[in-house]
């Protein structure tokens, strides 16, 4: 088990010619902070309005998220553990995102079966994804200086509720 940190930490992070600071705080595994970075570097082109750690109304709160112009929630995404209570309301609230889940490669059949159980009695699902945190993402996907490179060849994306899509490469 990782150690955690006393204080929290920032990490600066270049997206091209985009900067973002990101707030590690004290309870967080260092995969959650470069999780971000990777689903920002993967998506911030698809959703120009996505958003790191931005408080919303109400309980449930996104690792990050991007609003359509109108205010409609169109992409939602956690990294790492999230629980399944929080999963199914944000489902029922948000039913037009596209919902993504970063997870270590390892995590993935439990958190699968949860879906599955927990989705069972859904008339409809919306869009969801599990990416897979690929190994050693931060030695080689980040440079010293926080320029984040991904290569899409090298990143699985599961489509989690479409049979006929199972697995697809970016």
């Amino acid at each position: 088990m990782p150690a955690m940190l006393e204080h929290n930490t920032k990490h600066t992070f270049r997206f091209g010619k985009t900067k973002l600071v990101f707030v590690r705080m004290s309870y967080e595994s260092e995969f959650h902070v470069y999780a971000k970075a990777l689903v920002y570097a993967l998506y911030h082109k698809r959703y120009p309005t996505i958003k790191v750690e931005v408080k919303l109304e109400g309980r449930f709160q996104p690792d990050l998220n991007a609003e359509d112009y109108d205010g409609t929630m169109i992409f939602w995404a956690e990294c790492g553990n999230v629980s399944i209570n929080k999963v199914e309301k944000i489902f029922k609230k948000y039913r037009k995102a596209h919902f993504l889940f970063v997870k270590e490669a390892r995590d993935i059949p439990l958190f699968e079966k949860q879906l599955a159980k927990m989705a069972k009695d859904f008339k409809s699902l919306p869009l969801v994804d599990i990416l897979i945190f690929p190994e050693h993402f931060q030695e080689w996907n980040v440079s010293e200086e926080g320029d984040v490179y991904v290569n899409r060849d090298d990143v699985t994306v599961i489509s989690w509720n479409d049979p006929g899509l199972r697995k697809k490469y970016f």
